[in-house]
């Protein structure tokens, strides 16, 4: 008996999505319409500005200043600081830069993956705030998902320290520099858009032909989609239920982030087993918290 490969099944399922787009193309153009307006009003303004600020970060020595002013490794506080503004996948795009420059141990590196998973800030306490009657929840929230983080951080910290001796890097003039870094941003842009609408598409087909039960409608979309899947909770009138939901769509970070991940580490020696890892460890501790939280 001739052995399935994963190659075969990944044709099939491509072989099968490309005959039902042809058939709902209308539908297709238009919801490839809906979510492009989407992402260019929720999340390309804070990620492209915030994406292009850490590259001319890095290039202007901010790790090696960290260094200096702390007097021990900065790389770990600047990846875990940019990342909490930035949102993910930031924290593996970082994450895999230092390592390429090799300003960070593979180690290092490995470590870093597992916590500094984040959400965009601007996007949770903005446009996801007025799924909630109250703002607070969307505090709450966030601060659930940060300590999470932190805790893994603490407690995944490896014992043994690995150090690196920076080297001060001769710039180019700021015009080239600038314009690396928009190109950089604007491919990780790409990649995030790309992916995500790739992925919204299949979504789209199956909730076009099956009716599922609302919470597995929402759970499947935002496993998906992450950004479709949090707006989605507006259809759940019980904000504790929604905040929950929204916290494991954020935690977890949907199949489009673990991609967009797995792509951007492809070529470095991080292991993508530490990213799903810290994923799971972030997914019940943010909820623990949250729970915690809305009932003190």
């Amino acid at each position: 008996m001739k052995k399935i490969k994963i190659s075969d099944i990944i044709l099939l399922i491509l072989t099968c999505l490309t005959i039902l787009y042809l058939l709902n193309s209308v539908l297709i153009t238009k919801q490839i319409l809906v979510y492009t307006k989407l992402f260019l009003e929720k999340l390309f303004p804070a990620s492209f500005i915030f994406f292009t600020l850490s590259f001319l970060l890095i290039e202007y020595n901010a790790v090696e200043l960290l260094t200096k002013i702390l007097n021990k490794s900065g790389a770990s506080i600047y990846v875990t600081i940019m990342s909490m503004i930035s949102g993910f996948p930031s924290g593996s795009i970082y994450t895999a830069k230092l390592l390429q420059q090799k300003q960070i141990t593979e180690n290092t590196a490995n470590y870093l993956i597992k916590f500094t998973h984040f959400p965009n800030p601007i996007f949770i306490l903005g446009p996801v705030s007025l799924l909630f009657s109250n703002k607070e929840y969307t505090y709450k929230i966030l601060i659930s998902i940060i300590l999470a983080n932190l805790i893994i951080a603490l407690f995944t910290n490896p014992k043994q320290t690995e150090e690196i001796k920076l080297i001060h890097k001769n710039k180019q003039n700021f015009p080239q520099i600038l314009t690396k870094a928009i190109l950089s941003s604007l491919k990780t842009i790409i990649l995030i858009y790309g992916t995500s609408i790739f992925l919204y598409l299949i979504i789209t087909i199956i909730n076009h032909y099956l009716k599922m039960p609302l919470i597995i409608y929402i759970l499947l979309n935002g496993i998906f989609d992450l950004t479709n899947g949090v707006f989605l909770t507006s259809l759940i009138s019980n904000e504790n239920i929604k905040g929950i939901i929204i916290i494991f769509f954020f935690a977890f970070g949907g199949i489009s982030v673990h991609m967009q991940t797995k792509s951007i580490i492809a070529d470095t020696k991080i292991k993508y087993k530490n990213f799903l890892i810290g994923r799971l460890l972030q997914v019940i501790l943010s909820i623990t918290i949250f729970l915690w939280i809305i009932n003190w």
